[in-house]
């Protein structure tokens, strides 16, 4: 900041003095007499160049980045300095302005002309010098061969970071669709192209890296540019957002290519406004806090100022690395956020009555649970303990504290269940419902969704870990499908629907379009640089126990209805179930826990599980 101020009084100090230059010098073009120039012209001339720097500082012309559209940048100056001078134009025609002080209306004119000429020549003459001194100080590095994706204003402002930066980046070429810029150069560098040809341009111009520099043409036009590319020996890069660069560097900004901009999914808009209502000055508690879901609803509900916000799961580690996170971010924060991690099972009532009697939360989103398919069918007394038990735990004591809503995070494997997992999850469900009918204080509700990419035990890391092994690649049916989604937006929706919620709704969060597991592991081979077949292999290992080759988000698609944001539908039971009831089914499988067939015949019996 030091710096910056500094560079921009050195500006304003060189056109200080330049501006009474030209008074001066225009004096003397037009009247030919060096005695013209008297004290009541000097002091005219120095009281007039001063107060064109603060018009300029007023105008914010000083804060104007000349590495970057200089012609608008030019407009910009240029229209507040003519502006200012027609003014002072306007004034010399007085006969009692020119007595005193010698200003002239044709020495005015010289010097606004004077100022044209040097205004124009001084900024673009600034601007090129900013881009070839930086550009022959990063020549010093090692330069990597990159190529440009966008030869639009996002890509001319990556070009003359990368040179101001010192990144050792060597641009090499942009590429663009536009025939009015195919072939056209931007700051000594060509623009090729169409971008369907990239990658003939990697081989012939010998490049090493990829910038995608198209943040304003939509995720599907990114899914498209994503595609296309081959990502053996080159690195890919993506910039997903221009304006950020006039903030911060532009490292700060870029990221690598993830699966997700493969999947082209549009970035879910939030009402922030709602959300800021709805958790501003509240105690929020999150079961299973450590987790993926947990800790990513923790990060974005500190976004809206809770009282206090308390992240709760039985994991240390994952929940002790979230802690340091958070510390990490926030310790330099004027006003850092209310927030602590406490350890504990939802599974022991005491320990979360404990918690409810202490901090009396108001908002809870209770995302513990068991979620691994496979290991609930080998274990489902332990499903049935953490998933059905924890979540009437926590609902209890949502009701007896008083807390004024309670969001249940459930998953699309609770939609006609054929497994442990998925069963216990649709018993949730109606746990909560049932508590819904039944609270006088509380409101309950939950939200369905599929898969979220990256989760801790998702295929996405399983993926990773096989491709870095070698492979192969394991995916248990080449039809097997799933819905996907990012954490932070399904996280963004969990917290958007908990605002909504009125009591006893069922939202389901628009997933798009399901997407072919295979698909899923070819994508990640690309992008890993490996071609599939000739560095490794996918192998298809069988359907698991239990395991669906469709998954499905709705029980009853037609009854499902828009809320305000339309990533987000509802569906409300109109027979809600009894909590008596659900209490006697609890406490009987409770009871035949250990036996895991007895509590796979009972789940079966009661229609909650389906087997085929």
């Amino acid at each position: 900041m030091r710096k910056k101020t500094l560079y921009n009084l050195c500006i304003g100090l060189a056109d200080f003095v330049i501006f009474f230059v030209i008074c001066i010098l225009a004096c003397l073009l037009i009247k030919k007499d060096v005695h013209a120039i008297n004290l009541n012209f000097i002091i005219t001339s120095l009281a007039l160049s001063a107060i064109k720097v603060i018009v300029g500082i007023a105008g914010k012309n000083y804060n104007l980045l000349w590495m970057y559209s200089i012609r608008k940048n030019l407009v910009r100056l240029l229209a507040i300095a003519i502006g200012f001078d027609l003014l002072i134009l306007a004034i010399s025609f007085f006969p009692q302005v020119t007595e005193y002080t010698g200003f002239t209306v044709s020495i005015y004119i010289s010097i606004m002309l004077l100022e044209f000429f040097y205004l124009v020549s001084s900024r673009f003459g600034m601007s090129v010098y900013l881009n070839l001194f930086y550009k022959k100080r990063g020549e010093a590095k090692e330069q990597f061969r990159t190529l440009i994706v966008g030869a639009g204003s996002a890509g001319a402002m990556v070009l003359n970071e990368i040179g101001r930066k010192e990144f050792g980046y060597q641009v090499v070429g942009f590429i663009d669709d536009s025939e009015d810029k195919i072939g056209k150069i931007i700051n000594s560098v060509k623009v090729y192209g169409p971008i369907s040809t990239i990658n003939e341009w990697v081989k012939k111009l010998h490049v090493q890296k990829i910038i995608i520099a198209i943040p304003s043409s939509g995720m599907g036009r990114m899914k498209e540019v994503v595609n296309i590319i081959d990502y053996k020996d080159v690195t890919v890069e993506v910039l997903p957002d221009k304006t950020k660069l006039l903030q911060s560097n532009l490292q700060a900004n870029l990221r690598k290519v993830e699966i997700a901009d493969l999947l082209g999914r549009s970035p879910v808009e939030l009402d922030k406004t709602k959300l800021n209502d709805f958790i501003n000055d509240k105690t929020v508690l999150v079961t299973g806090g450590g987790g993926s879901i947990g800790s990513e609803i923790a990060r974005q509900i500190l976004d809206y100022n809770p009282k206090q916000l308390i992240i709760f799961d039985i994991y240390e580690n994952t929940t002790y690395e979230l802690k340091t996170e958070l510390d990490m971010k926030y310790h330099k924060s004027e006003k850092k956020p209310n927030y602590l991690a406490l350890i504990g099972s939802v599974r022991d009532v005491n320990r979360v009555e404990e918690i409810f009697k202490t901090y009396h939360p108001d908002i809870i989103f209770h995302a513990a649970a068991h979620k691994h398919v496979p290991l609930m069918e080998d274990s489902p007394y332990e499903a049935i303990k953490n998933n059905v038990r924890g979540t009437y735990n926590v609902a209890m004591m949502a009701d007896k504290y008083k807390a004024t809503k309670m969001v249940l995070i459930s998953t699309d494997k609770a939609v006609n269940p054929t497994n442990v997992m998925g069963a216990t999850k649709r018993f949730c469900e109606m746990v909560v419902e049932a508590w819904n009918k039944k609270s006088k204080n509380t409101n309950y509700s939950m939200v369905r969704f599929g898969n979220v990419l990256g989760s801790h035990g998702s295929v996405i890391p399983l993926f990773k870990k096989q491709i870095e092994n070698g492979g192969p690649v394991t995916v248990t049916s080449a039809e097997i499908n799933r819905f996907f989604m990012t954490i932070p937006e399904a996280c963004g929706l969990v917290i958007q629907s908990g605002a909504y919620a009125k009591g006893g709704e069922k939202f389901i969060l628009d997933m798009g379009q399901p997407v072919k597991i295979i698909d899923l592991a070819k994508n990640m081979i690309k992008l890993s640089g490996l071609e599939l077949g000739k560095d490794i292999e996918i192998e298809i290992t069988g359907l698991r126990p239990g395991e669906k080759l469709y998954e499905e988000l709705l029980l009853k698609t037609a009854n499902a209805t828009k809320t305000e944001n339309d990533k987000i539908f509802v569906e409300v039971s109109k027979h809600p179930f009894n909590l008596e009831k659900i209490e006697e089914i609890i406490d009987h499988l409770l009871e035949i826990g250990h036996d895991n067939k007895a509590v796979l015949e009972y789940l079966q019996e009661l229609e909650i599980i389906k087997r085929g």
